[in-house]
């Protein structure tokens, strides 16, 4: 049960986060006089949920591609908005995460991390459960990890 619990957390925070980059994208997208913006950011707000893509598989060929074809204004706008959506995503990430399943920041940051070398999109999401599952425990005196 506090599994699911926890898992039912990451879950929301990572379509917070999605939600986020989705509203950074859209405002960039229309700042940039970009046509159909709604619809570029909600499909690459998509593949910004999926670890190994994220949203520079999309924006750094389409802003080199833009830079390459003369659209050079649009091309740097696009390289500038990969780089403020990926500082905030870094930033948030942890911290909210770590608020939702009760672990320092930096903590779930390493799970995370170690999360998704070890097994993928499945560890980024397994991992900050087991660590929260192993705190928990370690609180209750189930087990003695650390003091």
């Amino acid at each position: 049960r506090s599994a699911r619990v926890m898992v039912g957390k990451i879950l929301k925070v990572y379509l917070f986060l999605m939600c986020v980059t989705f509203v950074e994208l859209y405002i960039g997208f229309k700042i940039l006089r970009i046509d159909m913006a709604f619809l570029y950011a909600v499909l690459t707000a998509i593949v910004d949920i999926l670890p190994v893509l994220g949203t520079g598989t999309v924006l750094i060929p389409w802003g080199l591609i833009s830079c390459f074809l003369g659209n050079v204004g649009q091309g740097v706008g696009i390289l500038i908005l990969y780089l403020i959506i990926t500082a905030v995503r870094q930033f948030l990430e942890p911290k909210i995460i770590g608020q939702q399943v009760g672990l320092h920041p930096i903590v779930t940051l390493i799970w995370i991390f170690a999360g998704g070398k070890v097994m993928g999109i499945w560890g980024i999401f397994l991992f900050p459960v087991m660590a929260t599952v192993l705190k928990k425990m370690n609180d209750e005196g189930s087990i003695h990890l650390w003091k």
